[in-house]
């Protein structure tokens, strides 16, 4: 049965669907079970979680504290205009516009990837007639930003950190694009850029498709990548690996930080957490 077919066949609770999964599989940036992890360790921690977990400084939890009532969900047609209009063109996540920045195939399908030549290009103000000065979000952990990152960049690499890009507003006329990269964009920066994109949809729940940052891009190939082409837009001109010898230590100690969100994130159902915030599994 055909997409369409299976949305024009929901009625009020789209979420009962049982063509759901099917169509939160086209609308959802997911993980994939063999994403590997940036330089291979901690591929045995489970990552997934609610988008709302972070109770104390996600900004959807401080969004829901002020509202007494929880909007309505999108109607049925909201929903397959925007998923027609999101499948037929190459458009950024609310479906207004196409993408800035060319795009390459990159090992995470559901994300849009740039080369570490585009990411030059920006830099070197390639684009600045259509872009606004974009924020390089690196998540590696502080000593490998210290050691040597893309130029202008800002080091966050846990969740609550991520979440205050949605606390600010621009109000700039041209696009303000989100880059995410981590060592190499293999697992920390893919799963940042989703958790940005869930708590974005959550936050604009009433106003689907509009999102806060409707064009994000992850770096292909993470900073390593960058670094070995283009070595000299990064500060300083170095790279220090995550699993560099003088930093054990330090490695402990920021991988157990920037995961202590996971603490009783099996306490909040799926069921639960999409019937507070349905929107915010549409994250295409």
């Amino acid at each position: 049965m055909t997409l369409r077919r299976q949305l024009t066949s929901v009625t009020t609770d789209v979420t009962s669907s049982p063509f759901w999964k099917d169509i939160e599989t086209v609308l959802t940036p997911c993980r994939s079970a063999d994403d590997s992890v940036d330089s291979g360790i901690g591929s045995s921690v489970k990552l997934s979680r609610p988008a709302d977990a972070d109770e104390a400084q996600s900004p959807l939890k401080k969004k829901s504290k002020s509202d007494d009532v929880i909007t309505e969900a999108p109607s049925t047609d909201d929903i397959i205009t925007a998923v027609e209009r999101l499948e037929s063109h190459d458009l950024i996540a609310d479906g207004s516009r196409g993408y800035t920045l060319p795009t390459i195939p990159g090992k995470h399908s559901d994300l849009k990837s740039i080369s570490a030549d585009t990411m030059a290009g920006v830099l070197n103000g390639v684009y600045s007639d259509r872009l606004h000065k974009p924020t390089i979000v690196d998540c590696r952990y502080p000593y490998e930003f210290e050691g040597g990152h893309i130029r202008g960049a800002v080091n966050m690499y846990t969740r609550d950190a991520v979440n205050s890009l949605l606390e600010t507003q621009t109000t700039a006329a041209k696009r303000h694009v989100l880059i995410f990269h981590c060592e190499f964009s293999s697992e920390r920066g893919p799963r940042m850029y989703r958790h940005l994109r869930s708590q974005d949809r959550a936050l604009n729940q009433d106003h689907y498709p509009k999102l806060n940052f409707p064009e994000v891009y992850l770096l292909h190939g993470g900073y390593k990548a960058f670094y070995e082409s283009h070595g000299d837009l990064c500060d300083p001109d170095s790279y220090t690996p995550m699993l560099h010898l003088d930093h054990c230590a330090d490695l402990r100690h920021f991988r157990v930080k920037s995961k202590t969100w996971t603490a009783g994130s099996e306490k909040v159902s799926s069921r639960r957490h999409r019937s507070r915030i349905f929107p915010s599994g549409l994250d295409f």
